[in-house]
């Protein structure tokens, strides 16, 4: 496989879940039946959510432009045959997202006691205090350009050991976008709650609601550990 090809998968990867999120958004505006399986009981604004879609369409955008750009450069640190045992592909997996969310605990939580930028950058994804799922990107740029350093911080890490496998990446790249949907979509968790430490759904969405703690995303237990996780 070439850099090419890699860069191609991931980007399909990458739009394919924002299709699904696209989805997930106008299935509660367009049928209220759903609102009742929603955490929390509010009417969604369909002029507001469409009035979003330009700053989220550009974040899509400028998104893929950047991960094919950087994913192509830093190709040669991936395994390009794809001859991975699967405990080898589950570790890194789990490498990467656990260094992820660290990062981003602690980068999302700075974002809330930084009154700056909580002001002028992290306010912007905070006007969705009962997010729909595509809202997840409705945030500044400059906000899912930090949080993009977390993965690579620990793909780096194992790039340093061993090279590191596409498969991990793609099942990560697969994991933290549909959970990022999840957790912003603003519907109570059906199956997710049996994994242990998962960050389910009333987790996050409660800190959409209150502004103040749970600040982890894929793993609850940071807040736990920091002493952030919300009653």
């Amino acid at each position: 496989m070439i850099a090419l090809e890699f860069v191609v998968y991931t980007l399909l990867i990458l739009l394919s879940c924002n299709v699904i999120g696209f989805i997930l958004s106008i299935l509660p505006i367009y049928f209220k039946k759903l609102l009742k399986y929603r955490i929390q009981d509010k009417e969604i604004d369909r002029k507001v959510f469409f009035s979003r879609l330009p700053l989220i369409f550009f974040n899509i955008l400028s998104l893929s432009l950047i991960s094919s750009i950087g994913l192509y450069f830093i190709y040669p640190i991936f395994e390009s045959n794809l001859n991975f045992s699967p405990l080898v592909i589950l570790i890194q997996l789990a490498f990467i997202l656990i260094i992820d969310d660290f990062f981003f605990y602690f980068l999302h939580r700075w974002m809330h006691n930084n009154k700056y930028i909580l002001k002028t950058v992290h306010s912007i994804h905070h006007k969705a205090f009962s997010p729909l799922a595509l809202e997840y990107l409705y945030v500044h740029p400059f906000e899912w350009m930090m949080g993009y350093i977390g993965p690579f911080i620990g793909i780096g890490v194992i790039g340093l050991i061993s090279p590191v496998s596409c498969w991990a990446f793609w099942i990560y790249m697969l994991v933290r976008n549909i959970h990022e949907l999840e957790i912003h979509s603003g519907f109570k968790t059906k199956f997710s709650q049996w994994i242990p430490f998962w960050g389910v759904n009333e987790h996050h969405d409660l800190h959409h609601a209150k502004l103040n703690g749970n600040y982890a995303s894929t793993f609850t237990f940071w807040d736990k550990v920091f002493k952030t996780k919300m009653k």
